[in-house]
């Protein structure tokens, strides 16, 4: 078993990664282990980033191998600011914005922290073909607000709400086959579990 922690930075997200359903999927399809205790609420890129080296140390304090920081693509702050705001488009960009702030870097153990950048966790569900949503002929991480147009169809504007209808019938797998970014993160939890 290799045991994993996650930071996430919003709620929906942790509501997923604590879901049973997902554990045990990890579990039975890559030997993938971890508990609620080794999922951190990292309130933001911003103060994961000033609080990196605490979320960090108190992972691996807890045992774990690898780590898996779970950011947005977005910024709803900035699209507030400026309406002609486009998210950053490459992950190395927000991992340069983590690592490279203070002194974070010093805080990286070779290949066991990975930052999976998502559109929001709600492109995520609107690939999973089988949750049925309706993307308007758009590719769910090309959609600018996915969580608008998920919570304009369940009926709820709740992030937490969201994930909350969703935990038991989102598949990582479903997702992967029209999400990017589900892929790269799927491929991470194969590539760990044959280490």
């Amino acid at each position: 078993m290799v045991k994993i922690g996650f930071i996430s930075e919003g709620k929906s997200d942790r509501t997923i990664l604590n879901s049973e359903r997902f554990k045990k999927y990890l579990e039975h399809q890559f030997g993938i282990t971890y508990s609620e205790e080794e999922i951190l609420y990292g309130g933001g890129k911003s103060r994961i980033k000033t609080d990196f080296k605490s979320l960090i140390q108190n992972l691996y304090k807890k045992g774990v191998e690898y780590i898996f920081i779970m950011v947005d693509q977005d910024d709803k702050e900035a699209q507030r600011r400026n309406r002609k705001y486009k998210p950053v488009d490459c992950p190395m960009i927000v991992v340069n914005e983590i690592t490279g702030y203070r002194d974070n870097g010093h805080y990286l153990k070779d290949n066991q922290i990975f930052i999976i950048m998502t559109k929001e966790m709600e492109a995520w569900f609107l690939a999973d073909e089988k949750l049925n949503f309706d993307c308007g002929g758009q590719r769910p991480e090309e959609i600018l607000n996915p969580s608008d147009l998920v919570g304009k169809q369940l009926g709820t504007s709740s992030h937490g709400r969201i994930a909350h209808k969703l935990k038991d019938k989102f598949s990582l797998a479903r997702a992967a086959e029209n999400a990017p970014s589900a892929r790269r993160f799927l491929n991470k939890l194969e590539q760990i579990s044959q280490q």
